[in-house]
């Protein structure tokens, strides 16, 4: 080969040594760019649960609570069949209802519970939230002001077209007495009713 005479290779892969350059260059980012998304943490979308978990310190574990909207907790509720649990985040109140209605939910077989964050809804007065609200008129429990609202916790059972359980109690509790002793001396009641109306819920299902 001559002194001043290209390469055989370099004629074949590369026109000239600036297209070479180009493409060593290219070449680097890409691989740089290979390395870096590769090894980047991406933020991971947590299951329905861990969401309720990571909202509700002290939530049970893996579970049952299904995360709804305001719209699909509208058509829910309209439907002839439902079971919907109304919260508000980091609620002691709300966490321990959520407790008892979730293992009274697992012992009974019920997988999926949807759960409606009223929070914002509540905040904000949308069309639809006032659409829930004024459908339930009859079943909530009106303040002073005689303000009609959603509370929480709530838990509503429908089935046939019929509301067979709306349980808001523990929204308006009485006296001076903690989340935590109040529900060493009420779960088992509460869990008794849940049970209860669930079996009716469950009852009609199968008839």
């Amino acid at each position: 080969m001559k002194k001043n005479e290209a390469h055989p290779l370099t004629i074949h892969f590369f026109k000239n040594k600036k297209q070479m350059i180009l493409y060593i260059f290219l070449f680097i980012i890409l691989l740089c760019g290979f390395i870096y998304f590769g090894s980047k943490e991406y933020p991971v979308n947590n299951t329905d649960n861990e969401k309720f978990t990571s909202e509700h310190t002290g939530a049970n574990q893996d579970n049952v609570f299904k995360y709804i909207n305001v719209k699909e907790a509208y058509n829910l509720i309209r439907s002839d069949d439902c079971i919907l649990f109304l919260g508000i985040p980091n609620n002691e109140n709300v966490t321990y209802y959520a407790n008892v209605l979730d293992d009274v939910a697992k012992d009974m077989g019920i997988n999926n519970i949807n759960y409606y964050d009223i929070a914002d809804d509540r905040k904000n007065r949308n069309a639809t939230y006032e659409s829930i609200v004024n459908y339930f008129a009859s079943y909530i429990t009106y303040t002073d002001s005689d303000m009609i609202d959603l509370h929480a916790p709530t838990l509503i059972i429908k089935k046939g077209g019929e509301v067979i359980f709306f349980d808001d109690e523990e929204a308006f509790r009485k006296g001076n007495i903690s989340n935590q002793d109040y529900w060493a001396t009420n779960t088992a009641d509460k869990k008794f009713l849940i049970n209860n109306a669930l079996n009716v819920y469950l009852e009609k299902e199968n008839e």
